[in-house]
């Protein structure tokens, strides 16, 4: 909770206190400053601001240093505007309200409780990195970046907009993050492939180790209620991006996601923001790379056509992946989902620190 005072003490207040203790009164003190009693007036209710000038004024009429009546008047003035941010900041609360704050709130990127709404849009507003919801406006609807734009232009835009924000301030800089090596990437896929056959959230976190030394971003962000989007891809800085939802939980979805992203990297451009789920193209593309990698074409043939977990899991033995991806591939192509669940591992998240930035 940000506690705000519900008083602001003017520079004036300091120098009335002043002129109490030396027995002056305005007239007195205009007199020694050499300026008008007005000018005293408005300078002791805070109307007028005071200068550097005039603080060496005060500091010869009154033994106190001009930099502690800088100081009062840095600090009256940015109480000031702190008093007229959160007017402003809670006028725009309503536009806020169309914005997950509930999801920003159960994972920690807003900590302000409903009630506090000057507070909870500037934590909004952080998180979009933007200092006004009109300066969100500008800068993704038509800034310079293309994904932004894109983003924007999608149904549920708002949702779409905090969840890639989130994973924006996922990483710690591209700085130190090495320039896209295409030629890494794709020798790294042999081992990526092979690793989704241990724990998950092992693998998943080798993963990210991995691909950082090939310069490509690799991000879990909790799915926003109702945006229903697996995972998506954009490039900022020269270097990918790839964010991950968990939206359905599961590892044969996580995993065949990641692929469908990495397929993306590799077959598709840096100009374009691409949204799983989505029917395109280069969705369609990214799918089958995914597939492909995953089981080649050659072993397709061998997918049970029944609910043989046996054979699920002696194919997936023999192409050293997790049998969940097998059973994942197999129910897709069958249409029938209500078998082997025991094969598919759960991955949730449940902790407001597991959200990166909080």
């Amino acid at each position: 909770m940000t506690a705000t005072p519900d008083y602001i003490v003017t520079t004036g207040d300091f120098i009335a206190e002043w002129m109490d203790e030396a027995g002056i009164n305005a007239a007195e003190l205009a007199r020694r400053l050499g300026v008008t009693p007005k000018h005293v007036s408005e300078l002791l209710s805070g109307k007028a601001p005071l200068s550097h000038t005039l603080a060496l004024a005060l500091e010869r009429v009154t033994g106190v240093s001009a930099r502690i009546w800088n100081q009062y008047e840095s600090g009256y003035r940015t109480d000031l505007a702190r008093v007229q941010e959160t007017k402003a900041l809670e006028a725009q609360y309503e536009k806020a309200t169309a914005f997950p704050l509930a999801y920003l709130r159960k994972w920690g990127a807003i900590t302000a409780s409903v009630k506090e709404r000057a507070e909870t849009v500037r934590q909004l507003l952080g998180v979009l990195g933007v200092a006004s919801l009109s300066a969100f406006d500008a800068t993704w609807a038509r800034g310079s970046v293309a994904y932004r734009r894109a983003a924007v232009g999608r149904e549920h835009a708002p949702a779409l907009a905090i969840w890639l924000a989130l994973a924006e301030r996922h990483h710690d800089g591209l700085d130190n993050l090495p320039a896209f090596d295409r030629v890494g990437l794709e020798a790294a896929l042999p081992q990526l492939r092979a690793s989704t056959s241990g724990d998950p959230v092992v693998a998943i976190e080798n993963a990210v180790v991995e691909l950082r030394k090939v310069g490509v971003v690799l991000c879990l962000i909790p799915a926003v209620p109702g945006l229903g989007i697996h995972g998506a891809t954009r490039w900022l800085n020269g270097r990918p991006i790839i964010q991950l939802s968990l939206l359905w939980k599961s590892d044969d979805q996580l995993w065949f996601t990641l692929f469908h992203e990495l397929g993306h990297v590799l077959l598709h451009g840096d100009k374009e923001l691409y949204l799983n789920g989505e029917s395109t193209q280069a969705e369609d593309e990214a799918n089958a790379f995914a597939s492909d990698l995953l089981i080649p074409p050659s072993f397709a043939s061998r997918l049970p056509r029944t609910r043989d977990i046996a054979a699920v899991q002696e194919l997936a033995g023999e192409l050293g992946i997790a049998a969940s991806i097998v059973l994942g591939r197999a129910q897709r192509e069958t249409r029938d989902y209500a078998w082997g669940h025991s094969l598919k591992q759960k991955i949730v998240m449940e902790r407001a620190a597991e959200l990166p930035g909080t």
